[in-house]
């Protein structure tokens, strides 16, 4: 079978970028000008403003008791399960994950063909990150962010981009989809605004049931944005860290969906400051994000100056 040259779907809008992930794959060939947008791995990414990180003295995880009162106080139970998990998430001072996912890529005869990745992170807030990435068909590449600069390396190219941007995690990652147009796995479940962009911007949440994964009871739950579907199971208990989670594109052709499953989640990982940093071969091509080069070059037709 032939597939589509070229799979890469159109970046989604910000405000539509409600359900924690964005998968957007390149699979197909890409002229060099543009290869830097392909080392990027996955993203989503949903933020209306900038929340401040405050760290504790000690990187400790939080209490998951208390958000418990998050689920009494609210009257939709579904809706209290997701905040407790955001509130949990938004607080933790670092934590590092593993996930496998997979994705539907619509083709153009209207078969939808699902391809795979990994990819491990580790967060150290309030300014370092760490995502390594493994697609299913053997290219691995690393976006790194130490407080001063964010980077991607594409190993199996040896490309590489930097870009300075200083600030909080945040900021960061803002900037890195929004003005870098680049994409990020699971962007929105690194962000401290996590629980209001949830409670913001869900129209409907349920408990579908409790589910047993490994033996061990999850809650199942499912809700709606004004343009997807997601469903996310949740421990029943414990540490509210989420175990899976499936995202339907309503709007999109196909309704394509895109799936990740959780696991290694370590709530005091050992990342030493080496961990924040690439291990750049000499002979890397360092490249511009495209996002920068297209800024560089576009016409000032608004202000009628000579292109």
């Amino acid at each position: 079978m032939r597939m589509s040259p070229d799979r890469r779907q159109p970046m989604r809008q910000l405000t539509r970028m409600l359900p924690l992930l964005f998968h957007d794959p390149a699979r197909g060939p890409v002229p060099m000008h543009a290869m830097i947008r392909a080392i990027a791995t996955g993203a989503m990414l949903l933020i209306t403003g900038l929340a401040t990180v405050v760290v504790a003295a000690d990187a400790g995880a939080p209490n998951a008791d208390a958000d418990v009162g998050i689920e009494a106080a609210t009257p939709n139970p579904a809706l209290g399960h997701l905040l407790r998990m955001a509130g949990f998430l938004s607080r933790l001072t670092q934590f590092s994950v593993v996930f496998e996912s997979g994705y539907d890529v619509l083709q153009e005869t209207g078969q939808k063909i699902e391809f795979g990745e990994r990819r491990r992170v580790v967060l150290m807030r309030p300014d370092r990150l760490r995502i390594d990435s493994d697609r299913s068909d053997g290219k691995a590449s690393t976006v790194v962010f130490d407080g001063e600069s964010i980077s991607v390396f594409d190993a199996s190219r040896k490309l590489l981009a930097s870009s300075q941007i200083e600030g909080n995690l945040d900021a960061a990652i803002i900037y890195f989809v929004r003005d870098l147009k680049m994409r990020l796995p699971l962007a929105m479940l690194l962000l401290t605004s996590l629980p209001q962009e949830l409670e913001a911007r869900v129209l409907e949440a349920e408990i579908v049931e409790t589910a047993l994964l490994d033996g061990q009871p999850f809650v199942h739950l499912a809700a709606r944005t004004d343009s997807v579907d997601f469903q996310i199971w949740v421990p029943a208990t414990g540490d509210p860290l989420p175990r899976r989670i499936i995202i339907t594109y309503r709007e999109d052709a196909g309704q394509p969906q895109y799936w990740a499953n959780f696991s290694r989640w370590d709530l005091a990982p050992d990342a030493p400051a080496s961990s924040f940093t690439i291990d750049i071969p000499e002979d890397v091509m360092r490249i511009p994000f495209l996002a920068e080069t297209l800024d560089r070059v576009r016409p000032a037709t608004e202000t009628g100056e000579t292109p």
